[in-house]
């Protein structure tokens, strides 16, 4: 009888989280979908139909791959639930509102099969996570503001990153987030601009002093003639 009530109980809790996660999967409002050659796969490995949750987890994946500027791939190892949360805290205030979001890789890359970011796939192996954001953003400047924030984190790894149509790798990851900011860029390119005409300004002004010494020079041989 106690068994019969168990399950019972565990039948009725089970039921209508599955008719959630269904009716989440198939009630979200219409959102940009990533583009591929082939419709997108439904079937487990075992040729099996994908549970809710997964059909839940796909489409999640799908539309923040398809929607967000940018994505970061990331790779975590023994985050605890506090340092998790942190970071989510830290990148929703410093790095304009981004998101974590830890991901199943293998879905991941089911996801990203026949579709233009497919070599993206490859950087999913191992606990993997992404930042993404859900609104339009300043992309270059948003990842380095969430790579300066990942990088106080030493159990995280950077494996690449979605930018628009480009997809990066580490390295390319690492050089992006040594270069420098839009307004250093622009100090610079003003002070390459400033230069002659500072140095212009320089001659000019020395030039009368010069001058001036030279007639000095030939007064003087005149006087001795």
């Amino acid at each position: 009888m106690l068994a019969l009530t168990i399950q019972q109980t565990l039948r009725s809790f089970c039921v209508p989280l599955t008719r959630g996660l269904a009716s989440a999967a198939t009630s979200q409002p219409s959102a940009q979908k990533l583009e591929r050659t082939r419709a997108p796969k439904t079937l487990t490995t075992y040729k099996k139909p994908f549970t809710p949750r997964k059909q839940y987890l796909f489409n999640e994946y799908d539309t923040q791959l398809a929607n967000s500027p940018a994505v970061i791939v990331l790779q975590h190892y023994n985050l605890s639930g506090a340092e998790l949360q942190e970071l989510r805290r830290s990148l929703k205030q410093t790095a304009q509102n981004a998101h974590l979001m830890v991901v199943r890789a293998k879905m991941m890359r089911a996801v990203l099969r026949d579709t233009r970011y497919a070599n993206l796939s490859s950087v999913f192996t191992g606990p993997s996570a992404v930042i993404y954001w859900d609104s339009t953003v300043d992309g270059l400047a948003a990842m380095k503001l969430a790579i300066t924030a990942v990088r106080k984190q030493k159990k995280l790894i950077v494996m690449g990153a979605k930018f628009g149509d480009l997809l990066l790798n580490q390295k390319m990851m690492h050089g992006f987030a040594n270069l420098p900011s839009i307004d250093q860029l622009r100090a610079q390119v003003l002070g390459v601009v400033q230069a002659p005409a500072q140095q212009l300004t320089a001659v000019l002004a020395r030039t009368p002093q010069r001058l001036v010494g030279v007639l000095a020079q030939m007064s003087d041989a005149k006087e001795q003639e």
